[in-house]
């Protein structure tokens, strides 16, 4: 063993060379090379047990994760798994390794990052010089044609001062002239008057009466320009601007974009700076514009604009942002839409009420929520916070009593209508008081006669569509329970175990049990598309069961019920898988939205209310 060299200790060392340190070695600190260092890294260590501390730990208990001597292995670690220790240390050698060459990896990458921002910083740096100098250009350049525009304004006024200058001194000289002939006419008669003999006088009276006559008539000139000379300046400096400074800026391109959920992303062109010559015109368009639901950019309070939109599918997608007719400096910006992830984010507090098989779910504008409980053969009435707040119904034949209902949809905001399944009719109800106001339907397989309904929804006129599951259609009845007409009982593309219908855009939407699909019909009932197969994978179904549409924007997505995927799947309303439910569910069964944007999912097995997002 190598010792480092004290010389206090050397002594002890020699003298017990041969007892306590045989075999070890002494040097001076400052004699040290480079494989003394290595021979002090791989000394051997020695037992920390009392009583072993002369024994060379050369064994690694598994159990117990520590090094131990051989005295350990049949003492304090007997019946333990021990191996060598140089094997366990040469079996962690591939682990250390891996970890440092994982360390290695995220070394690159904080490299890389660093090289990115030394690069953003010295583009920066060039960029503001580049700006800077263009900022002093403009002003050569405007404060060039200012000058211009000053010789100009000048040159105008020195052609006008010269030209009146002319006037007034012709004008001036002839008034001269004309006081000059007064004063010599007045000279004249003084003299005549003072020195002259009255003969004198006499003789001369006629010419100079005449010479007064003639010098009265002549007129003074008036005064031929004005002197009124005046600059009025269109400037004006608080406002005086030679361009803007570009740093606009984007919020929002970062984010995780989804299919079918809608988007919104901030431009700050406030920050044009103050020097900027017109306030900002923004526009935005995305590509595909085919792909995309209810763009819309808003001016906001603060002069930013809020840009909201709904990619339909996933996809690429490109946004161009203009301002003031100008492409936004890197604008067409590139996204990557995926799609949907829905995830549970909470339950419904049943508030001690227990639900034994909940089915059929709605909610009403006011976020009023009713559940059917198929198994307790009743209706459960919740606030919008979850609350419970009453039930009503019972098992039986009678008006008000149910036999396994399933579904259930709002009539208004007060009633509903509830597929009351085992006994083949709908019946109506007033939420507020539980109290029936109308029931219509009954078994057999003949026109607006129902067997097993799983379902009922209202279309857009007014009238009820019932989903007749063992009857293999849709049939669509007046409010007050009046047979119209029926469809998907016949074609090619037949319904075999309709379990929810629901109505969008004069389209009806029906999931379809045993075609593990959705098909769409026109208003009339005619085949317009199918979407959807057996299987587990993406816009694959099994089992299909509820329905509902949620709104983002004017963009709607289908959302459904994939009962024996244990899960809810996502479609555009063209039949364009979009998302799914990423974590399993027992049972899901009944499915609505709510006004302020949640999901809510009954699970059959689990009794639950499952709030999605």
């Amino acid at each position: 063993m190598l010792k480092i060299y004290v010389p206090d200790c050397v002594n002890a060392h020699e003298l017990l060379r041969n007892v306590a340190f045989e075999g070890h070695k002494v040097r001076p600190i400052k004699h040290f090379q480079a494989e003394d260092y290595e021979a002090l890294l791989k000394r051997q260590s020695f037992c920390y047990q009392q009583y072993h501390e002369r024994e060379v730990t050369r064994f690694f208990c598994i159990d117990c994760q520590t090094s131990v001597c051989q005295i350990c292995i049949v003492t304090d670690h007997k019946n333990h798994t021990v191996e060598p220790l140089d094997k366990a240390a040469d079996d962690e050698k591939a682990k250390v390794m891996a970890g440092a060459e994982l360390m290695k990896e995220k070394s690159k990458v904080c490299s890389d990052v660093i090289l990115e921002f030394e690069q953003t910083a010295a583009n920066l740096e060039a960029n503001t010089t580049a700006a800077k100098q263009k900022v002093s250009q403009a002003a050569e350049q405007m404060i060039a044609k200012i000058r211009e525009r000053e010789r100009e304004a000048i040159t105008e006024l020195e052609k006008t001062r010269v030209w009146r200058m002319e006037k007034l001194n012709a004008a001036k000289t002839q008034v001269q002239s004309l006081a000059k002939q007064f004063n010599q006419a007045v000279e004249f008669a003084n003299n005549l008057v003072q020195r002259s003999s009255s003969s004198d006088i006499m003789q001369s009276k006629q010419g100079l009466q005449k010479r007064f006559e003639d010098l009265n008539t002549s007129k003074v000139p008036a005064l031929p320009v004005s002197s009124f000379v005046k600059f009025v300046s269109t400037a004006e400096p608080e406002n005086f601007t030679l361009g803007y400074i570009e740093k606009v800026r984007v919020d929002g391109l970062t984010q995780d974009f989804q299919a079918g959920v809608e988007t919104k992303i901030v431009i700050y062109p406030a920050e044009l700076s103050s020097v900027a010559e017109k306030k900002a015109r923004v526009q935005v368009h995305v590509e595909p514009a085919t792909e995309v639901g209810s763009l819309m950019t808003c001016e906001k309070e603060d002069g930013n604009f809020l840009v909201k939109f709904t990619p339909k599918v996933p996809g690429t997608y490109n946004i161009k942002v203009t301002i003031n007719g100008d492409n936004l400096h890197k604008s067409p910006f590139t996204v990557q839409v995926k799609e949907r992830r829905l995830e549970v984010v909470g339950e419904l507090d049943l508030k001690g009420e227990t639900l034994q098989n909940p089915s059929g779910i709605a909610v009403n504008s006011k976020g009023l929520i009713a559940v059917v409980d198929n198994s307790g053969h009743c209706i459960l009435i919740f606030n919008k916070e979850g609350k419970y707040l009453r039930k009503f119904g019972c098992k039986g034949e009678n008006a008000g009593q149910f036999n396994s209902p399933s579904g259930v949809t709002y009539l208004n905001d007060d009633e509903i209508l509830v597929a009351d399944r085992l006994n083949h009719r709908i019946q109506w109800f007033n939420v507020q008081t539980g109290n029936v106001v109308k029931t219509f339907g009954k078994q057999g397989k003949g026109k607006g006669e129902i067997q097993n309904p799983l379902s009922v929804c209202m279309d857009g006129e007014g009238r009820v569509v019932v989903a007749d599951f063992y009857n293999n259609r849709i049939q669509v009845f007046t409010k007050d329970g009046k047979p119209l007409f029926q469809f998907g009982d016949s074609g090619s593309e037949k319904l075999i175990g309709p379990t929810a219908c629901i109505f969008h855009q004069n389209k009806f939407i029906v999931s379809d049990w045993k075609n593990n699909c959705l098909i769409i019909f026109d208003h009339s009932g005619k085949f317009l598309l199918k979407t959807g197969e057996q299987g587990k994978g993406d816009g694959q179904l099994n089992c299909p069961r509820g329905l509902c549409l949620e709104k983002c924007g004017n963009h709607h997505n289908i959302l459904v019920c994939d009962r024996d995927n244990g899960r809810v799947v996502q479609f555009s309303v063209e039949g364009v898988f979009t998302g799914k439910f990423v974590t399993e569910l027992q049972d899901p069964v009944g499915i609505a939205t709510t006004p302020d944007g949640r999901i809510l999912v009954t699970d059959w097995w689990a009794k639950k209310i499952y709030i999605l997002k």
